[in-house]
């Protein structure tokens, strides 16, 4: 890997945290240079502004999120397990700060709302692609006869991902993971309650 390629991944790599924690608004680009270790200059050979290093950190820190859920959905044996394992994923975030300053999508999804278009756009892509999975999860359910087949997949996303992420931002808001840990219960027993075929 060539010099120039290895600055410009370091630059992304650093100003994804200083993003997902400090928000677009609130990370300047003299943070960004101070937190890189490197100069201004150095910055715009990679970097035409501060919108494009958004964009390159957002899609830096959707990738980690998505190498987190395909790690947990290895060990999992069936569709149960792997809705309850990206929960886990989720109590991680909170606990162990796997990923610096949460979840990206949230993160971007509520300050992005009406400021940034371009933000904005990169985590409806990304919720879409989460949206994806979990629709494949819950269909590969009703199919190997796991879960019923009267259930609306695009419901069972809603509530999980509403009741999930809501679950991540109450433990950000108040430094606390018994609010994800109530949520990943709730969806648990959403799941017995509402989606398995009872013996």
């Amino acid at each position: 890997m060539r010099k120039g390629q290895i600055t410009k991944e370091h630059i992304i790599r650093e100003s994804a945290g200083l993003f997902n924690t400090k928000g677009y608004t609130g990370a300047s680009l003299s943070e960004i240079i101070e937190r890189c270790g490197i100069r201004k200059g150095g910055i715009y050979n990679h970097f035409e502004n501060k919108d494009e290093i958004a964009l390159a950190a957002f899609d830096y820190s959707f990738s980690q999120i998505l190498g987190h859920l395909f790690k947990a959905l290895e060990n999992a044996s069936n569709s149960k397990e792997r809705l309850l394992a990206i929960c886990k994923v989720y109590i991680d975030l909170i606990e162990t700060n796997s990923l610096e300053g949460g979840c990206p999508i949230l993160n971007t999804a509520i300050e992005s709302d009406d400021g940034h278009p371009h933000l904005k756009e990169r985590a409806q892509q990304a919720m879409g692609i989460f949206i994806e999975k979990l629709t494949l999860i819950i269909n590969n359910g009703i199919e190997n006869k796991e879960f019923r087949k009267e259930i609306d997949p695009e419901e069972v996303c809603s509530y999980i991902i509403a009741v999930v992420e809501g679950g991540v931002m109450l433990s950000k808001l108040f430094d606390d993971s018994k609010y994800i840990r109530h949520c990943a219960s709730n969806v648990r027993q959403y799941i017995d309650d509402r989606m398995l075929i009872k013996e």
